[in-house]
């Protein structure tokens, strides 16, 4: 298996493992395994509540922050979600190695991306035990970006360089800033509906969007300046440019995919899926722009 190869398995891995991380907190499931690493003290999480000890209740009720009632799918899609987490772990090491017979910039970009990796792991440990600690969902963010920044330059550094002009190629690097702003503008909305979801339980999820703040206002208006700048970035870009053909088409489907899903979790109560599908659109967004503007540079 080539560098190439792997670096992409791992690449698709790591958005995997968005999307999972999304299902995990759209279905409340952060708090399904108590403990770390061990899930309710086993390797192999319990099925049922009679498998777990008589008192686990009083056990794990502080760490399970009043959800002391048993729930098996919460805890199976926790304990999936650091199966997965694991399993990326052990592909960017794998993927590090592999880099260390390319060139020494592709082994650094690499290596950087396997430590931001790892410093995620053990930050996503404190995600749940923080229990809504404000910014610690936005830093783990800010390092799964890190992650992806420093994996595609590995993965660019020796690949073919596209000439564009500097206003095309300066306007590609824009449009990744914006969406990179309205991922941690969405950790912060996630974070209120955090709150939201501790004062009107899950019973009341119909209600939950009405209760946001003003971060949420200002998180849907900044969907109207995303549209703007790609439709902008639609019309810089030369038809005869047929490489950038595929990009094109890539940004139009996937601001597509986000602003649908966002319409949908706004307007029909956040139905099962739609917040992952919102978060990793994006950040597949926002990897489209880094590898597009990775692979140029000025005329």
């Amino acid at each position: 298996m080539t560098f190439q190869r792997f670096g992409y398995i791992t690449l698709f891995c790591l958005y995997l493992l968005v999307l999972a991380g999304g299902i995990v907190r759209s279905t409340g499931s952060g708090m399904g395994c108590p403990d770390w690493p061990r899930c309710f003290g086993q390797w192999v999480p319990p099925t049922h509540a009679s498998e777990l000890p008589l008192n686990y209740q009083e056990i794990y009720q502080e760490k399970l922050h009043g959800e002391i009632e048993f729930n098996a799918t919460k805890t199976w899609i926790e304990y999936l979600n650091r199966l997965l987490g694991a399993l990326t772990g052990l592909f960017m090491a794998i993927t590090t190695l592999l880099a260390w017979k390319e060139s020494r910039r592709t082994f650094l970009y690499t290596f950087a991306a396997f430590v931001l990796v790892m410093a995620n792991a053990i930050l996503g440990k404190y995600v749940v035990d923080s229990f809504l600690l404000p910014g610690v969902v936005t830093a783990h963010m800010l390092l799964t970006t890190g992650v992806l920044f420093f994996l595609l330059k590995a993965l660019n550094n020796s690949a073919k360089i596209h000439v564009l002009t500097s206003k095309v190629r300066s306007w590609i690097l824009i449009n990744a800033v914006i969406i990179f702003a309205q991922i941690l503008l969405g950790t912060q909305v996630r974070e209120n509906m955090d709150h939201v979801i501790v004062n009107l339980g899950y019973g009341a999820k119909n209600l939950w969007i009405d209760q946001l703040d003003m971060i949420y206002i200002i998180h849907r208006t900044f969907s109207w300046l995303i549209l703007l700048s790609h439709l902008y970035l639609w019309k810089l870009i030369p038809m005869g440019e047929s490489d950038f053909m595929q990009y094109k088409k890539g940004f139009v489907g996937l601001i597509s995919l986000s602003l649908l899903s966002g319409v949908i979790m706004a307007y029909i109560a956040l139905p099962l899926g739609s917040q992952p599908i919102h978060l990793a659109s994006s950040l597949l967004l926002l990897g489209l722009h880094i590898h597009a503007w990775q692979r140029t540079e000025r005329a």
